[in-house]
């Protein structure tokens, strides 16, 4: 995965960079050793980052504008070669004001994107469980893919604390990908620490993400010392009036069944599962009665977000079946780069009522 995150950053730096020198091969000396010093520069901090995740603010600041600089170069690059493709095609002499026009227009569409990523958006949602609960309702928080390292970072951790105590829940529960392959080690204890902060009726559940598995974040006790219980293929019963189940994520490739894991646990006391990757739900259809997954992000952006929604049967929201509702999260961080475009950022607010059937 770092070789692939590697690569992926190399392209996105070091195209736009030889496209650019071809492309403007008429700008003066100055600009170009400035845009070759920039260059560089983005190269050298995202190896740093990508090596060493430096738990620095000013380093974390300074990462965010070059990253803006190289995502901004990277579209303004795309728009470019279509729009030379389309002239190319009608026979038509390319403009230079239509390509300013164009690197405007992907400035502003990162821009976008930075300022979608840092808001952040509750998401709420109202579901009835099918079964009878001595509880009238049950308030659930849900949030995944917070991604800490990859422009989010602990005074987002700070914010989202706030926001959870002051909307007093039931239930807290931690879909995966709390933190990736760029989280410095030194965040990890810190973020659990601000999130132990969290007063909730029934205690903060969470399962991990692929992510964790790729960075090796695997560590129970640290959730533990924190107040938050994290599942892997197993279940409680939270004061006899309903079950969390929590599933590994598939890039853990258990061979652990979903029968196994729920073996001995009471079907007829409301159970909602948390797993990161929503695309197995139909495992745990007959046995339960919510879901609970992230791990798609909704596409992050337009227009990889026409992308995810044929990978899943439900890649964003909520999908109802027969008494059973599946709820994915879009996340509310984002990877690689702090961007949204036409998706959100978001965590989930979910009330809980119940009626026999």
């Amino acid at each position: 995965m770092k070789l692939f995150f590697i690569l992926m950053f190399l392209f996105i730096i070091i195209a736009p960079f030889i496209y650019f020198q071809h492309y403007f091969h008429s700008i003066n000396k100055l600009t170009k050793m400035i845009f070759s010093f920039l260059s560089l520069l983005t190269l050298f901090v995202t190896l740093i980052k990508i090596y060493f995740h430096p738990n620095s603010p000013f380093f974390f600041i300074l990462t965010l504008i070059l990253q803006y600089y190289m995502l901004s170069l990277f579209v303004s690059m795309i728009l470019l070669i279509i729009y030379q493709f389309i002239c190319r095609c009608l026979h038509k002499q390319v403009i230079q004001k239509i390509s300013i026009i164009l690197i405007v227009i992907s400035i502003s569409f990162v821009s976008i994107g930075y300022i979608t990523h840092f808001h952040k958006v509750k998401e709420p949602y109202q579901i009835t469980i099918h079964k009878e609960s001595s509880l009238d309702y049950l308030h659930i928080a849900f949030v995944s893919d917070m991604h800490l390292g990859s422009g989010t970072y602990l005074n987002d951790v700070k914010n989202f604390v706030d926001a959870m105590n002051k909307n007093d829940y039931d239930l807290v529960c931690f879909g995966g990908d709390l933190f990736d392959e760029t989280t410095p080690k030194e965040m990890i204890p810190e973020a659990l620490a601000l999130l132990s902060q969290i007063d909730s009726r029934y205690g903060m559940y969470a399962v991990n993400g692929n992510h964790e598995h790729y960075a090796q974040f695997l560590d129970q006790q640290a959730y533990k010392k924190n107040n938050i219980h994290l599942l892997s293929e197993n279940y409680v019963c939270v004061n006899g009036l309903f079950n969390i189940v929590g599933r590994e994520d598939v890039s853990a490739k258990s061979h652990i069944t979903y029968q196994q894991v729920i073996q001995n646990m009471d079907t007829s006391l409301p159970t909602i599962v948390l797993d990161h990757n929503p695309k197995r739900y139909q495992e745990v259809m007959s046995e339960s009665d919510l879901q609970l997954s992230g791990h798609t992000h909704a596409g992050q952006a337009f227009p990889l977000s026409l992308a995810t929604a044929p990978l899943y049967d439900n890649d964003y929201g909520l999908l109802l079946k027969n008494n059973f509702s599946l709820i994915v999260t879009s996340g509310y961080g984002s990877w690689g780069f702090p961007v949204r475009f036409m998706t959100q950022c978001e965590f989930v607010d979910i009330m809980v009522t119940f009626s026999k059937k």
